[in-house]
């Protein structure tokens, strides 16, 4: 089998050996199906809270034939659709009509008639129709969703659902077959075997465990000197001391850190509407890979992820672990443009409440903001319980881009030392004395050479200029320098907004009735309005000329000419910009008056004059040169101070306090602006065995939250993580859901082999390594994966665990593998990335794009992930939407990943970089160098016949390359570089046995 693949590789490449390579052609991956589970989960927090909120007061119950031909509240409803058709069809973008009605389109029906919903919420349900719709509701047209349930629920009876049961120690099964069980993992899982007469698999040879073991544990592939080592290693307990030193391996952090981030939705940037960086994230990042590495209690690690910034601590490196830690409920993208500031602010409460609810407690809490629970023993007074700790904790805070409508987030300085921040202070107050010094100096040389160029240019003008330093404005106009094309001491627009509200009046001091022609100043840009109304009062009475301030002035590249007009002496006549019905920023220089005869007198100059002759002139000139000296000493004073600046004071994404925690109100079909009762804080009565703990009125409940979480007594918590744990070393869980233990998730298939393990968690200081070091040491684990149709007919899922389930590497094991191999894999650890990023990680406005990382050779979990640009060797392997939890990511097999090992530049210059590695031993045979290949690569030799494929190949490859150039070394470095391309492509490289 595996000749056969390595032969399909070779067949594969030599057809294409000729043909240039092209990295676009991995650009793209196929968008792929989402599980059953996942799609419902999607379609409970996504699109069921918008159909209530915005669509079942008219689209829900009966039709209505005089108002609604259609309902929305059951998916019978929606597949049948009304008059004009049917308002979903799964798989189907273009003919789904309900994305018309949200778009707005001009030939349909504007749904919701009175606003556009935001761009996210309408790309949602594109996405959740491509999906194929899935949508749980059952019934033709069912009643449309209440607030609260009637009926209420039956928690007794609730918690006899196995994931609400309280936690038990079950007793470990006795088997028939005694010398295969090494511990009681394997009794769990041999009971259930026998049970229906199946055998479990063979064990899994050396050089097969020690590679599953080395990708398990560290990511990374086994050198052949540590596969050799393990295979010759005669201690009994060898298998065990391998576990052992790769569980104190740093590379462990990074790996099992990385399953932790992919629940954190962890990322470098925000994504949504503005994607602006995070410049802070790496260090909650950090935080993760040092908790695993040291194995901190998992209790502990949910403490601090939820209320680290309120928990005692003994030092500042303890305070400054904790305070990063809170960066858990930071990590979620934010539509920071959303203009309703509180319903922004409810956002986030719900985005922390789901993740917080599926990340410990594996239950989608999200589904109960517009209803009861449809599924699960939720109310909505649970989760407003929950809304109300949350909307006490400070998240959302200040403003980005220098914009009052970009909210931002919160970020916390971290504890430093007091002669660290002694030398801030200085510098602060250093650098405010020099900008100071500097400002006054540059304007008084200014003053003394006749003002800034504007200025003085304002006042060259011939006729009477008026600016609009001296018009009369009615509203808020935002004053600017950024467009230079401007006169006098800048101008000023009217932020794109209040449309008719606003107007600016120029009125000129004319010295003498006559005709005047009146010019109107401003630069002209992109996104400025194209019919800016410009009315000019005078003895002719009013005439409003519309001006395109797209397009620049054609006088002087300023000036715009209106006409010409009568006016009478004095102040009588006047000019009015307005903002009244323009689209697009109204923006107002200055106004010139022309006149088309000989003023009776030349008016005054008001530049500053520099003296002329004489001592004067020579004392101004001293003056002049005096001041430019030392704004030139400030300037170089200035930028030497900067250089030798101390290191700013650390920063974390973190949340803090509100200064006003308060319980919340039920919002009525989760609309915020329409609250009910108040709820007092609290947590899932379901999950409450025990009294609850009272939450102090003085805080969040954040920290009560955190200790309710990690109770040994709580169902969900450890049954949960075990399940994760189980998750990533068998390649499915115990409850293959992972993420939904509720009634919609899947049931265990070893639920005493659950309970026994949380029990272990919880019993050994809830060390997570210590529980993956007794699942690996099973017979279970070190089962090989052979495959067996009997077996397979009786359980063809694999469920009852009779063998190891063959697994594809992760997409950052895949790259890892890759530059290891290649020699190229940079091991440093921690750091930001993205420190050299712009503030806009992705800014649509801009064609520039960021610069190959630095870093490019680090492991792939230290690489940027920003949002909407995550790396494409990356997600061709399936590498999880960085926007929302994942627990249990997709593997495909698309055409996308095959084209990427053949096409991508980062997998051709690796196996460059291997072919020049391996050639440089010179005193290798060519066969010795395809052994020492296989075993880089596959962790194996390559046996007789995959031997005499590679030779043919390489020689076959190497004349081809000769025939095109002379270079030898250069054609045979060329075809190692190409059957090393070969490996990186195979299925076996990509995969566990």
């Amino acid at each position: 089998m595996r000749s056969f693949l390595i032969s399909s590789c070779l067949t594969l490449l030599v057809s294409s050996a000729v043909l240039v390579t092209d990295s676009r052609a991995a650009d793209k991956v196929s968008a792929t199906k989402v599980s059953p589970q996942a799609g419902i989960e999607f379609f409970e927090n996504k699109i069921r809270p918008v159909l209530v909120e915005h669509c079942y007061d008219c689209h829900s119950g009966e039709p209505d034939p005089e108002s609604a031909s259609f309902v929305l509240d059951s998916r019978a409803g929606m597949l049948q659709g009304g008059d004009s058709g049917k308002a979903v069809v799964p798989g189907n973008v273009k003919q789904s009509l309900i994305l018309q009605a949200l778009e707005h389109d001009p030939d349909f029906y504007a749904m919701p008639p009175d606003e556009k919903l935001p761009a996210a919420v309408i790309a949602d349900f594109r996405k959740w129709i491509q999906m194929g719709a899935p949508d749980p509701r059952k019934g033709d047209v069912p009643a449309r969703a209440k607030v609260t349930s009637d009926e209420g629920f039956d928690f007794d009876k609730e918690r006899e659902f196995w994931s609400f049961r309280p936690l038990t120690r079950p007793e470990v099964p006795k088997v028939k077959q005694q010398e295969w069980p090494r511990n009681d993992v394997d009794r769990f899982i041999l009971n259930r075997l026998e049970a229906k007469s199946m055998q479990p698999a063979a064990a899994a040879d050396r050089r097969t465990l020690v590679r599953r073991v080395y990708f398990d544990l560290t990511g990374l592939p086994p050198t052949p000197q540590q596969i050799q080592e393990f295979v010759n290693d005669p201690s009994p307990q060898a298998y065990e001391h391998l576990v052992d030193r790769l569980l104190d391996s740093p590379r462990f952090g990074e790996t099992w850190g990385r399953h932790w981030l992919d629940l954190a939705r962890y990322a470098d940037s925000n994504g949504l509407d503005i994607n602006l960086t995070f410049y802070n994230a790496w260090r909650y990042r950090d935080y993760v890979i040092q908790a695993f590495n040291e194995d901190k209690p998992y209790d502990e690690f949910i403490r601090e992820q939820i209320a680290g910034d309120l928990l005692p601590y003994e030092n500042d490196a303890e305070r400054t672990r904790n305070i990063v830690a809170t960066g858990f409920l930071v990590m979620g993208a934010k539509m920071l443009s959303e203009r309703d500031k509180e319903k922004l602010r409810m956002d986030v409460v719900d985005e922390q409440i789901d993740v917080t609810g599926r990340a410990f407690m594996g239950m989608t809490l999200g589904c109960a903001r517009c209803h009861d629970h449809k599924f699960d023993p939720i109310p909505m007074t649970d989760y407003y319980a929950l809304a109300g700790i949350f909307r006490s904790t400070e998240t959302v805070h200040g403003n980005r881009l220098n914009n009052q409508f970009v909210s931002g987030w919160m970020t916390r300085p971290l504890p430093i030392k007091p002669e660290h921040a002694a030398a801030i202070k200085k510098y602060e107050a250093d650098l405010a004395q020099l900008e100071t010094e500097l400002k006054d100096d540059a304007e008084a040389l200014k003053k003394l050479q006749g003002g800034t160029p504007q200025q003085t240019r304002l006042e060259a003008l011939a006729g009477i200029v008026v600016d609009d330093a001296q018009a009369q404005k009615t509203g808020a106009w935002k004053e600017s320098t950024y467009s230079k094309n401007y006169l006098g001491v800048g101008y000023v627009h009217d932020l794109n907004e209040g449309q008719g509200k606003k107007s600016i009046r120029f009125t000129p001091d004319l010295p003498a009735a006559g005709k005047y022609e009146v010019r109107f100043a401003f630069p002209a840009n992109r996104g400025r309005a194209k019919r800016t109304p410009v009315t000019i009062h005078s003895l002719q009475g009013s005439k409003t000329v519309y001006v395109d301030q797209t397009k620049q002035g054609p006088i002087d590249g300023i000036f715009t000419s209106l006409g010409t007009f009568e006016f009478a002496a004095g102040e009588a006549g006047y000019v009015e910009v307005t903002n009244k019905d323009t689209y697009g920023y109204v923006i107002v220089d200055a106004m010139q008056f022309l006149p088309q005869f000989k003023l009776p007198k030349q008016r005054e100059v008001l530049v500053a004059q520099k003296p002329t002759g004489g001592a004067a002139a020579a004392a101004h000139d001293q003056k002049v040169e005096a001041l430019q000296a030392r704004v030139q000493k400030l300037k170089a004073d200035l930028k030497k101070l900067k250089e030798n600046a101390p290191p700013p004071a650390p920063m974390a994404l973190a949340v803090g306090e509100q200064p006003d925690p308060a319980d919340y109100r039920i919002a009525r079909r989760g609309n915020i602006h329409q609250l009910g009762d108040k709820v007092d804080r609290g947590f899932l009565t379901i999950a409450t065995l025990k009294e609850q703990p009272a939450v102090s009125p003085k805080q969040s409940g954040r920290l009560e939250l955190a200790e309710w979480l990690s109770r040994s007594q709580n169902p969900l918590t450890s049954r949960v993580m075990v399940n994760r744990i189980w998750k990533h070393l068998f390649g499915n869980g115990l409850v293959r859901s992972v993420d939904n233990f509720g009634h919609l998730g899947e049931q265990p298939t070893h639920p005493e082999l659950l309970d026994y393990l949380a029990q272990r968690f919880v019993s050994e200081g809830w060390s997570m390594k210590t529980l993956i070091r007794e699942i690996m040491v099973s017979s279970a684990y070190r089962m090989s994966s052979d495959f067996s149709a009997d077996q397979y007919q009786k359980d063809p899922g694999n469920h009852l665990v009779w063998r190891m389930n063959r697994r594809r590497l992760s997409a950052e094991s895949i790259r890892d593998s890759v530059l290891t191999v290649s020699g190229k894999l940079d091991l440093t650890m921690g750091g930001s990335v993205v420190s050299d990023y712009p503030e806009q990680a992705i800014n649509p406005n801009s064609n520039k794009k960021l610069g190959s990382n630095p870093s490019e050779f680090r492991r792939s979990v230290y690489l940027p992930i920003v949002r909407g640009s995550v790396p494409s060797a990356l997600t061709v392997f399936d590498f999880p939407a960085p926007e929302m939890l994942v627990g249990n990511r997709s593997v495909t097999t698309v055409p996308a990943q095959a084209l990427f090992m053949m096409n991508s530049p980062f997998v051709i210059s690796q196996a460059e970089a291997t072919a020049e590695r391996i050639l440089k031993d010179e005193q290798q045979s060519d066969r010795e160098r395809v052994t020492q290949l296989y075993l880089t690569c596959l962790g194996r030799e390559a046996n007789a016949k995959e031997q005499a494929e590679a030779l043919q190949y390489i020689d076959s490859l190497f004349g081809l390359n000769l025939k095109e150039n002379d270079d030898k070394s250069r054609a045979r470095r060329k075809a190692w570089a190409s059957y090393c391309q070969i490996l990186f492509a195979s299925t076996e490289f990509r995969f566990l046995n």
